[in-house]
């Protein structure tokens, strides 16, 4: 039984270079950290690849260009470039509780079974909008709800 597994995160953006900054500091502020966080620009016309690189002395970044418009092109590449036991997915308006991967982690070694981990949203306003907090309560899927 493992102890430990790399976790590679994936982030869609598209024209929204300030958000997905508030989503990288929440990545650098975690308790566990990502092995990998795979950004997926996808076509966008602001300065997210700069924001995303600016990242890159804290976070492991892979930078992805995927012009084909769609969250499904965007997250298939995204998905394509990770190397990570542990796939996580947050969007690029999201706020990652500090403790989000390591208890994706947790889940993960419990289990070896486990396929997929799903959490709680809370959400909460900053500035001018709102956004959401990821966080995992151990509500684990295996073809079935089990709390």
């Amino acid at each position: 039984m493992k102890n430990s597994l790399s976790i590679s995160v994936v982030i869609v953006t598209r024209n929204r270079a300030e958000l997905l900054k508030d989503a990288l500091d929440a990545l650098i502020r975690q308790s566990r950290q990502p092995d990998e966080v795979i950004i997926v620009d996808n076509d966008s016309k602001d300065n997210t690849r700069e924001a995303a690189l600016n990242f890159s002395d804290r976070l492991n970044i892979k930078y992805i260009y995927e012009p084909k418009r769609g969250i499904p092109h965007a997250r298939n590449a995204g998905i394509r470039n990770t190397t990570g036991d542990i796939i996580a997915s947050i969007d690029d308006d999201c706020v990652a509780d500090e403790n989000w991967l390591k208890c994706l982690e947790i889940a993960f070694i419990r289990d070896p079974n486990v396929g997929v981990v799903g959490g709680e949203l809370s959400y909460f306003t900053i500035g001018d909008g709102n956004l959401e907090a990821f966080y995992t309560k151990n509500m684990i899927s295996r073809g079935r709800s089990k709390q």
